[in-house]
């Protein structure tokens, strides 16, 4: 479905500049673009219509192509001679492989919240945790799966390091859009629920090494389910029976 272009005006005399429109052509249109290919809006293999998208976004190829450009280097999309912009497939092998080092920038992050007691990021991790359970109580999914990206996106904030938020926010991107193609989401019981209080009670009692412990065999439980699913979508890479090195998955 089409959407309006870009406002590319300068706006009314003496009215409040927007940031935005500051902002490099490309740079304004790459979110929306990267969005809709985490959405699925554009299928793994499937060519994006330059075309198209520069009428939706009312701007010429030269900006379209610059943001191709940023979405190659980010692994969204190939670049092919003659075809265009191809969006990358999705294999076992590399969603585990960002999975795991996702998984290990959480681990760290967790062990650096429980060790820092950071006032703040406590009460937020304890809030968001009791609204998982209201969740959970009410079977309310949409709303809990909400709420338990909200939790890792805390934990990941709270850690306090700049470079592991830029780098887990790039990993969670690619997650997000396997998990959506499948169609994947941690189960929402009483045991995937627990996994969390886990994590929250390692974090409130300050042991750092107890909370990389939680969080290693809490996404150990996601990467052992994303990975039957993905294997289930596609033509695997992946050995059948072995997960990710360094991952502690398990099957049940």
């Amino acid at each position: 479905m089409a959407r309006a272009g870009l406002n590319l005006g300068s706006g009314r005399k003496g009215s409040v500049p927007d940031p935005a429109k500051r902002m490099p052509i490309h740079e304004r249109i790459l979110p929306r673009i990267r969005k809709d290919i985490i959405l699925n809006r554009w299928q793994p293999g499937e060519r994006l219509p330059e075309t198209d998208l520069c009428t939706e976004f009312g701007i010429s190829r030269t900006p379209l192509r610059d943001a191709f450009k940023i979405l190659e280097v980010e692994g969204f999309v190939a670049l092919t001679p003659h075809v265009g912009a191809i969006v990358t497939p999705l294999t076992a092998r590399d969603v585990m492989e960002k999975f795991e080092v996702m998984s290990g920038l959480e681990q760290i992050a967790a062990m650096k919240v429980a060790r820092s007691q950071a006032p703040e990021t406590l009460a937020l991790v304890k809030r968001i945790h009791r609204g998982m359970k209201r969740s959970a109580k009410e079977g309310n999914a949409t709303q809990y799966y909400r709420q338990n990206d909200e939790f890792h996106r805390a934990i990941v904030m709270g850690a306090g390091n700049l470079t592991l938020v830029q780098m887990h926010q790039n990993l969670m991107l690619h997650v997000s859009r396997a998990r959506n193609l499948m169609h994947m989401y941690e189960p929402l019981s009483e045991a995937a629920f627990e996994h969390h209080s886990e994590i929250v009670r390692a974090i409130l009692a300050g042991d750092g090494d107890a909370a990389r412990r939680a969080m290693e065999d809490h996404l150990g439980q996601v990467a052992a389910l994303m990975l039957h699913h993905v294997r289930s979508e596609n033509d695997a890479t992946l050995p059948a029976g072995v997960p990710a090195a360094g991952m502690r998955a398990r099957t049940e």
